[in-house]
């Protein structure tokens, strides 16, 4: 199943959350609670909200105004939304512990036990052909955001204090140009094959945009793929047995990786109980949209 296709024009003039609900109900959609649906869309855009309704109108009307199926109600598209809405705080928090153990394991290899010392991220010997551009953005967020937290001029900063100025995204350019021996190491902490970790981080910059910016998440296809391990993977001697292997693009397979990784991090499974706990808070969330396998509960991997 793939993510909504939006066929009607985003465009058009501006309305008020009244016209926004009178034109919902005209379509067929059952809002039992008027006055809950206008507090919502004073507060949420309607065009961020546009995502989750889309699932529930009927596909076979051409007209301007396509009805949703009959039978559909807001509480059930709201649903939706505050599932998302809680699943994205979710995964944020799991980078609470991502994004920290990269940082320090990148710059641990990389200053200390390939011996690049202090300022290793000055050192072009360490890095590939996309140095100087990584570097040139590097010194303009240090100069415009760093300095006043950290102290140092630029070319003072050491790796450790400079790491912590970069975003996600820069963090998996630059370890994406590392040269290899310093990738195996920080693969090898996560007991994942380099080229493995280095599709994830690039997969994984999406997914904290996504979530960052409060941006519809469940039950997209990403067109950014994670490689999925072939072999062994920490604990578990035949990791394709618990991904999808079917469907790559979805969000499952994700939610795999970060649990793993969570897990690999804090030694333990609290982030994949939450997890599996907020699915449970939400049996309506129909889980094949996020690429989630038959009898996913029981196998291995989520029970730990």
């Amino acid at each position: 199943m793939t993510s909504p296709k939006f066929h009607s024009d985003p465009s058009g003039p501006p309305t008020s959350p009244n016209d926004q609900v009178d034109r919902l109900i005209k379509r067929g959609l059952q809002i039992q609670d008027q006055n809950q649906a206008l507090l919502f869309f004073s507060n949420v855009n309607f065009y961020r909200f546009r995502g989750y309704l889309e699932p529930f109108v009927d596909q076979t009307r051409t007209c301007d105004l396509r009805p949703f199926i009959v039978g559909t109600t807001f509480d059930a598209v709201l649903e939706r939304y505050r599932f998302d809405t809680r699943l994205r705080v979710l995964i944020l928090e799991a980078f609470n512990y991502i994004e920290v153990s990269i940082r320090t394991q990148w710059t641990y290899h990389l200053s200390y036990s390939q011996g690049g010392g202090e300022h290793s991220h000055q050192d072009p010997k360490f890095f590939g052909n996309n140095y100087n551009c990584n570097f040139a953005t590097l010194k303009n967020d240090y100069n415009e955001r760093g300095k006043d937290l950290h102290g140092y001029d630029f070319q003072d900063c050491p790796t450790w204090a400079v790491s912590e100025v970069m975003s996600f995204g820069q963090l998996s350019r630059w370890h994406g140009d590392t040269i290899l021996s310093v990738r195996k190491n920080v693969a090898g902490h996560y007991q994942l094959h380099y080229k493995v970790l280095s599709s994830l981080l690039r997969h994984l910059t999406t997914i904290r945009n996504l979530c960052a910016h409060h941006e519809r998440l469940w039950d997209r296809d990403f067109a950014t793929k994670l490689s999925r391990p072939k072999t062994q993977m920490g604990f578990f001697p035949n990791p394709r047995s618990f991904f999808n292997n079917a469907e790559t693009g979805k969000l499952y397979n994700t939610l795999v990786m970060v649990a793993y990784l969570t897990r690999m991090i804090t030694g333990n499974l609290e982030w994949t109980h939450s997890l599996i706990t907020l699915l449970d808070k939400y049996p309506n969330i129909p889980q094949e949209s996020m690429g989630f396998i038959p009898h996913w509960q029981n196998l291995d991997f989520w029970q730990g």
